[in-house]
């Protein structure tokens, strides 16, 4: 039980210190694109959520698939 609960904590530190702060940057790149084709700020809003959504949860998603990867290998 205790392993699970370190498994959980230790996705949530790789959340908070670095999916995060990607998510950040794909967030901020549509931002950068969009004041320099001057772009409707809806558009530019509504791309960087989605951008950020995708980022984090492709990266939440690759850590179950390691999760898996490293429970076959033993």
């Amino acid at each position: 039980m205790q392993n699970n609960q370190e498994k959980s904590l230790d996705r949530g530190r790789l959340a908070a210190t670095k999916w995060l702060p990607m998510s950040a940057i794909g967030a901020a790149i549509p931002f950068v694109i969009g004041v320099v084709l001057r772009l409707p700020v809806e558009q530019v809003l509504v791309s960087a959520a989605i951008t950020s959504t995708l980022v984090f949860s492709g990266l939440w998603m690759q850590s179950y698939g390691r999760e898996r990867q490293f429970k076959s290998a033993e």
